[in-house]
């Protein structure tokens, strides 16, 4: 269910923003589960490839540590503070749903992440940073990002999941490289009758 919600977002910027239980069936094939249908498209939004982009420079440079890959990610959506701050830019975007990401293990849903820790002395460095410096422009989409994240994360946990979330985005993103294709995308919403969200 990750991989078939990941890869609509990583290939073609599409993302089911209501995952829950009562929109998946599975099909069958002689007798023998084959795959899951996703159901329900009245909470779906069409990402611009640059905005897709910035969440895959946003993660390598978090995981690697290279400042002036989530700087591009924060610049790409609008934020000209990265560079003044960004232990600040790094702890907002290790707190939000990307910390998952970075957990390279095998865990639950549930299991705390290990990707970043924020004690209330630190959290308040980085509110402190944010009022001098400037804020860190959050995109709207992560809103909606976040929204579906908590949908399918109820869903791995009402099924006591396991997974290694590191390694399955790694390996959705890996399909395209470091760019999102805006071809595919294009290729993807004219096949189904709609225009594309470019920008």
């Amino acid at each position: 269910m990750f991989k078939a919600w990941v890869a609509a977002v990583s290939r073609f910027g599409v993302i089911h923003g209501d995952p829950h239980l009562g929109n998946y069936t599975a099909f069958m094939e002689d007798g023998t589960p084959q795959g899951i249908n996703l159901l329900d498209y009245g909470c779906i939004r069409i990402f611009a490839p640059k905005f897709v982009g910035g969440v895959v420079d946003l993660y390598h440079g978090l995981l690697r540590a290279i400042r002036l890959w989530w700087c591009m990610a924060y610049e790409t959506w609008g934020s000209a503070a990265c560079h003044a701050s960004s232990s600040t830019s790094s702890i907002f975007g290790r707190g939000s749903s990307m910390g998952r990401l970075l957990d390279d293990r095998e865990r639950t849903h549930r299991g705390r992440s290990q990707a970043v820790r924020i004690r209330p002395a630190r959290g308040f460095r980085v509110h402190r940073a944010l009022k001098e410096r400037g804020p860190v422009r959050v995109p709207r989409e992560f809103v909606f990002m976040d929204r579906a994240a908590i949908g399918l994360g109820g869903v791995f946990l009402h099924l006591a999941a396991r997974l290694n979330f590191h390694h399955l985005f790694s390996e959705a993103i890996e399909k395209f490289g470091n760019r999102p294709r805006g071809g595919a995308q294009r290729a993807a919403l004219e096949a189904a009758g709609l225009g594309t969200d470019e920008g």
